[in-house]
């Protein structure tokens, strides 16, 4: 592949991410557009539809009033009947004039009004007395042909459609047009993040491997006269390198998600021992026990155990950063929900932040500020929510207050 002067590949997943995107928001938008056209459309027709009837309406009620059949508009057909005399309109078509209505009106009934249709035409019909005329009282019958308002309605649809149907490919080519120029930042910041991750990976891994190597060169060398303190921290370095490795596999198909990892059965009991074990140094340290509680059998989760690993040890770290004296890992199962609930007994969370706790860049509890003390960026709860999202599950801070605090995350425990 050929790349000019001066410019920087672009990422092959980049340009599909951007199409994809643009499609999306484009047929949502031209959905919603489609009800909006549809909803006024059919308003539309609907008004015109009765506007129509009104007019047909006014139209037999006017040729009534007249005084012969001969004095009917084009396309309205009048019949009288008076002293037993029926005249009608010349070109009455045959078939039209109904004769049982007209018995009916001069039998003393009152109006009767309908439709009939006659050689593919259709009439509305009214048949009525009229009185105060010079004639009389009498009995009138009218037909108003609807042929034109029918012709008229279908005009009004065929152009409502076209209309529709232009007012929607111009909607859908300016929505992706508009949906490109909106996500190109988007897909940018996307590109630059797994550009990051990508590049970050890289660099972990050359040293990883070499520690993981150098490690596993020292357990099998002779430890004949060492301190078993010694043989058992080679053991664990091989054993976090390895942990380290898993986390960052899990790392990078978080950021990039073209890649999607198959759930499997993961323990959160040994797990939860496992994180426990990792830290254990650090608590020892600053002088905080930390142990571990609830369910003692396995309790299995599908998901990604380095996730899950993460999810522990970040809820864990972060349990520590302020407690007094003493943290407790527990792990139990509510219905069909694993829990993991990390308790401190620190001050617990400032109401001000628990709405806002598992935002990143937040700081939930601002650790004291000493000399060389380690910096923190809020990241940590901001990850633990991350993670139970992607397994399904929901994160929550239980309880807060001057006898500490406890965060739980629930997760779905695995089907059998």
């Amino acid at each position: 592949m050929t790349v000019a002067p001066g410019s920087a590949p672009r990422p092959a997943g980049r340009s599909d991410d951007l199409r994809g995107a643009s499609l999306r928001l484009t047929l949502q938008f031209t959905a919603l557009m489609l009800v909006v056209l549809v909803l006024v459309g059919g308003v539309v027709f609907l008004l015109v539809r009765a506007s129509v009837a009104e007019s047909a309406s006014q139209a037999l009620i006017a040729a009534t009033r007249l005084d012969s059949p001969d004095d009917a508009p084009e396309g309205t057909y009048l019949t009288i009947v008076d002293d037993q005399r029926v005249m009608s309109s010349r070109d009455l078509p045959a078939g039209l004039l109904d004769s049982d209505a007209i018995a009916a009106v001069t039998a003393g009934g009152g109006d009767v009004s309908g439709t009939r249709s006659v050689d593919g035409h259709s009439y509305r019909l009214l048949t009525t007395t009229v009185t105060g005329g010079r004639e009389g009282a009498r009995v009138v019958q009218v037909a108003v042909d609807q042929h034109e308002s029918a012709e008229e309605l279908e005009r009004l649809t065929v152009a409502l459609l076209v209309a529709g149907l232009v007012a929607l490919a111009v909607s859908a080519v300016a929505a992706y047009w508009m949906a490109r120029r909106a996500i190109r930042p988007l897909a940018e910041a996307l590109a630059l993040q797994r550009r990051f991750v990508a590049d970050a990976s890289h660099e972990l891994r050359t040293p990883l491997t070499l520690l993981s190597t150098r490690a596993q060169l020292l357990r099998r060398r002779d430890q004949t006269g060492l301190p078993p303190d010694v043989t058992d921290a080679v053991d664990e370095i091989v054993t976090d390198t390895r942990t380290l490795t898993g986390i960052l596999e899990d790392l990078l198909i978080a950021a990039d998600p073209r890649s999607v990892a198959d759930p499997e059965p993961v323990d959160l009991t040994a797990t939860a021992q496992h994180a426990v074990t990792m830290l254990q140094g650090d608590a020892t340290a600053r002088k905080i026990t930390l142990s571990r509680a609830g369910a003692g059998a396995p309790v299995v989760v599908a998901g990604s155990p380095a996730a899950l690993l993460r999810l522990i040890v970040a809820l864990v770290t972060n349990a520590l950063d302020h407690a007094r004296a003493s943290v407790v890992v527990s792990i139990d199962v509510e219905g069909r929900f694993a829990t993991v609930r990390v308790a401190d007994d620190g001050a617990g969370f400032a109401p001000e932040v628990v709405d806002t706790a598992f935002e990143r860049f937040n700081s939930g509890r601002t650790a004291a500020a000493e000399p060389g003390a380690t910096r923190h960026y809020g990241l940590g709860l901001a990850i633990v929510a991350e993670i139970t999202r992607r397994h399904g599950g929901t994160v929550a801070i239980e309880s807060s207050g001057p006898a500490g605090a406890a965060v739980v995350a629930r997760l779905p425990l695995a089907r059998p």
